[in-house]
């Protein structure tokens, strides 16, 4: 387990960019002051206009809403939005996003003598946060594409060349251990090489890619099973009948069994490898070359050497030995492994378990030596030294492993993470929210408080601080499925309690050690409850709910950004002049959240200082790439929620600004790529928790986005505003059906009428259908 920061430098560089308004809210926001003139349907002029240009025809339960909560969420089949072709399409306005897109379509044309009533854009977190998830998943699709698949597939290539080289001349347990190592190597070559390619690569050699961008089904198991009849030349009869059976259950992407190729670390079976991770899902679904890096890097990160055993042991330090070798450019393979752990760490984190860095630190200084030979890895004397010392190691923080053993019941889960310690080369990664569901969730291990097997994702803002998360989380538990004792969840709670002190202990910096854990930290910071000095609407008794909405809407695509590296846990605008008097300015509205807008600025920080010290992208870090250009629009949107907040004018200008600047530029796909209707959906789904006891899922998704109109009224000007909203969902599927891909997903959410699960307890209250 590596402790180093992804990002060194990073202290130097993320201070906060001195923003207008913002001062105050990085010492603690100012006291709010906002006034209004309590706007209604009635007094809200532009209503009329608007409600027309969305072709919404409010019921009388919805109007009601609207008056008594200042806000409503209309889905998006009862809009224009919801209309298919012609100029109403968001499909047609915005080629990449379609709650960007519908965003974008509320401002109007560009020209001030186009303005209407109705172009009143209303900026929440919701918008702000889709735009960042669009742009984190496109920038890491990008560079996988680009840099990581062909540099993993060289990496794993060279090193396997070197297990193989070493066997040739190795005799006795050491020939075996090399033998065993190459073959686990072989399975991610082969998943690496099994794509679309213009001509079939020789053994080790680097695949050359196609029109990746064009969808294909080229990794068919048995290409795979062919491939490997090139690359098995080197194996024995056994080996080799090991190898085909562990890549058809990879492309099987079924069912829980014990590995053939890692049987050997444990001989009883007590620990299980689920298959059904296999499945491609987010962005890696598209192309073949991003299914074979799904593949090959989600056997990296799960598949591991376990250090408590001997044979576990010798082989986690030949491959450590074989990473310190030169490859063919001279340099040690380990600096292609640093380049593919750096990047990979600076978006989604550093791993939960021991990796090449710690493990190589660790036993030189055990053996007191300057480098490890291979003969090393098979001395008796020296696996015996390691071995007691093994306690020095620090344990994985996350079960992620399935676990088979009768002692289960009488074992705690500390006692079981203490046994888990594993070598990995690309271990999937920890992240505070993983950590939470880890410390609130149990199998059937013991425990001193009654924990569910199947959680909800409430449960991570709940240990952030967020107090209508908290009471959810009583509410889920004590409902159907879970049914938990009034005490039972008083004790639950406690233990949440005491996770939140211990998120609440962590260094300031460790939520600035990768962009995931940036953007949790910005999550958190989004507050549910409001007094006096706030707008209505954030004021209302149904807001608080709309809030997790948002949080939970952003959670889900961090984690289907993040599907591959997270640890996931386990229980058991024109510048001419134009004639004519210009339309009055529609007055727009930024909601006041300024620590939100503060966490969002220091994102970018990140973003930006990351791109720099790893030398990805340059193009973006120039005054008019995106992340310059979003950077200057989030200080703007903070510039004016913090005028909103003191209560102060804001100019026509800004207000012009506010309905003419778009967002849908941080969704366009990097590249010449041209994206099919079904890739613009904004709906996905990622899987968060898997329940081993019962046999499910547990899924985050987010379906058609919705319409969200605001009334506000500051500055004595009562309207009607308009943005766009997540459309949350939590739900569990059995693992059986296999793991859920966003195609099927999208095929339910988009389905008219949809067939989707009930919207969760929790959003009852915004429910005005």
């Amino acid at each position: 387990m590596s402790h180093r920061s992804p990002l060194p430098l990073l202290a130097l560089v993320l201070s906060l960019v001195a923003l207008p308004g913002l001062a105050a809210a990085q010492g603690g926001p100012a006291k709010p002051a906002m006034e209004e003139t309590l706007p209604s349907l009635e007094n809200a002029r532009n209503a009329q206009a608007v409600l027309s240009f969305l072709k919404i025809n409010l019921t009388p339960d919805q109007k009601r809403f609207l008056d008594a909560n200042k806000f409503l969420l209309v889905p998006k089949r009862d809009t224009r939005f919801g209309q298919d072709g012609g100029d109403t399409d968001p499909y047609c306005l915005n080629g990449y996003d379609e709650m960007l897109g519908m965003f974008d379509v509320v401002g109007g044309d560009g020209s001030p003598l186009e303005r209407k009533p109705e172009n009143t854009k209303f900026v929440g977190p919701d918008v702000v946060l889709h735009a960042m998830g669009k742009y984190f998943e496109n920038v890491l699709e990008y560079l996988e594409k680009k840099e990581l698949a062909p540099l993993l597939t060289r990496f794993v290539a060279a090193l396997r060349d070197r297990a193989l080289t070493h066997r040739k001349t190795a005799s006795g347990a050491l020939a075996d251990h090399l033998e065993t190592v190459a073959a686990q190597l072989t399975v991610p070559l082969v998943l690496l090489e099994n794509v679309k390619a213009k001509a079939p690569p020789k053994p080790g050699e680097m695949p050359v890619y196609g029109d990746e961008e064009v969808p294909d089904k080229a990794d068919t198991p048995t290409a795979a099973l062919k491939r490997l009849a090139v690359l098995s030349k080197p194996f024995s009869p056994q080996t080799l009948a090991a190898l085909q059976t562990e890549l058809r259950r990879i492309y099987a992407a079924e069912g829980m069994e014990p590995s053939p190729l890692f049987r050997s670390y444990d001989p009883e079976g007590t620990i299980k490898a689920d298959y059904t991770q296999y499945k491609p899902r987010g962005h890696y679904a598209k192309n073949s070359q991003l299914r074979g890096y799904f593949r090959a890097m989600m056997f990296l990160g799960r598949m591991g050497w376990p250090l408590g055993t001997p044979a576990g042991l010798s082989d986690a330090l030949i491959v450590t030995g074989l990473l310190a070798e030169p490859g063919k450019d001279g340099k040690p393979l380990s600096a292609s492994w640093k380049r593919l752990m750096d990047v990979t760490g600076f978006f989604a984190g550093m791993p939960d378990d021991t990796d090449y860095e710690t493990l190589r630190a660790f036993a030189l200084k055990v053996l007191g030596q300057k480098k490890l030979s291979l003969a090393d890895a098979v001395n008796p004397d020296v696996l015996g030294r390691l071995a007691g010392r093994l306690g020095e190691l620090p344990e994985p923080r996350i079960l992620s492993d399935i676990l088979v053993d009768p002692s289960i019941p009488k074992t705690t889960k500390e006692a079981m993470l203490a046994q888990l310690k594993n070598f990995r080369l690309f271990g999937q990664r920890f992240s505070p929210d993983a950590w939470i569901l880890s410390r609130l969730t149990a199998g059937q291990e013991q425990t001193d408080v009654r924990l569910p097997s199947m959680p909800s994702a409430l449960f991570v803002p709940a240990a952030l601080g967020n107090a209508t998360a908290r009471e959810f989380t009583a509410a889920f538990l004590a409902g159907p499925g879970q049914d938990f004792s009034p005490d039972e969840v008083t004790a639950f709670l406690g233990r949440m309690d005491a996770t939140a002190k211990g998120l609440a202990g962590l260094p300031e910096k460790s939520w600035d050690e990768s962009l995931a854990a940036a953007w949790l930290h910005v999550l958190s910071t989004l507050k549910t409850r409001h007094g006096p000095g706030w707008p209505a609407y954030m004021q209302s008794p149904p807001f608080p709910a709309k809030r997790i909405e948002t949080i939970l809407g952003s959670y889900t695509e961090l984690k289907h950004a993040t599907v591959l590296y997270a640890k996931q846990n386990y229980a058991e605008c024109g510048d001419g002049e134009d004639e004519g008097t210009p339309p009055p300015v529609p007055r727009g509205f930024v909601e006041p959240a300024p620590d939100f807008w503060a966490a969002m600025v220091k994102l970018l920080g990140t973003a930006k200082a990351g791109f720099a010290h790893y030398k990805l992208l340059p193009d973006e870090l120039e005054e008019y790439g995106r992340l310059g250009r979003f950077n200057d629009l989030l200080a703007f949107y903070a510039s004016l929620a913090a005028k909103e907040m003191a209560n102060q004018p804001i100019s026509e200008k800004e207000y012009e600004r506010l309905r003419t600047q778009d967002l849908g530029f941080m969704a366009a796909p990097f590249g010449s790529v041209v994206l099919c209707s079904d890739q613009c959906k904004s709906g996905l789904t990622a899987d968060i928790h898997t329940d081993a006891v019962t046999g499910q899922a547990l899924y985050e998704a987010t379906g058609m986005p919705y319409v969200m109109l605001v009334l506000v009224g500051n500055e004595h000007s009562p309207r009607l505003t308009v943005g766009t909203a997540y459309n949350h969902y939590e739900f569990a599927r059995p693992i059986s059906e296999g793991r859920l891909t966003d195609e099927a997903w999208r095929g339910d959410a988009y389905a008219k009428p949809p067939r989707v699960p009930a919207k969760n307890a929790w959003y009852k209250g915004l429910d005005t259908q």
